[in-house]
């Protein structure tokens, strides 16, 4: 990867839906090299698909809290099986098998404080839980420049 597919990458990771054109304009490459780059990344695995940044409030879901989850029972503590029942419980937006005290960190999105009640007790099934209703997102994922992380052409 060199400093080109880092300015692909960063501008993809702020919008995904940018034409192949004005994507080259903004990285300095012809429309022809900025897309062998991009089937590059994505062959690669480091492009590993693309979605939709959506506004949960809008569709309903104004309630987001943070649920860490220490289950119980065997049955739960492998991975395929905290998977399985939490998308059966949905309004799970994320997933995060982790170190510490608590073996998953959830991220939940609901109607309301009654629904996210609801939400909880089905958690209880599985394990204990704490709960942090989210008050704000002061930076959101799209803000975050990933490709500051990656070395740079030459560095290690």
């Amino acid at each position: 990867m060199d400093s080109a597919d880092i300015a692909i990458i960063r501008e993809l990771s702020r919008n995904a839906r940018v034409s192949l054109a004005e994507l080259g304009r903004r990285v300095s490459l012809s429309r022809p090299a900025v897309a062998e780059r991009v089937r590059r990344l994505e062959e690669s695995g480091v492009i590993r698909g693309y979605g939709a940044d959506l506004d949960l409030a809008r569709l309903g879901l104004g309630l987001r809290a943070h649920v860490s989850l220490r289950p119980r029972h065997r049955s739960v503590r492998n991975a395929q099986g905290v998977r399985d029942r939490l998308l059966a419980i949905g309004h799970v937006l994320s997933c995060v098998h982790v170190t510490g005290e608590n073996c998953y960190e959830l991220a939940i999105a609901v109607r309301d404080a009654r629904q996210l009640e609801e939400v909880i007790e089905r958690l209880t099934e599985l394990g204990d839980t704490t709960t942090g209703v989210v008050l704000s997102e002061p930076v959101h994922a799209r803000e975050v420049d990933v490709t500051a992380w990656l070395p740079r052409d030459g560095a290690s």
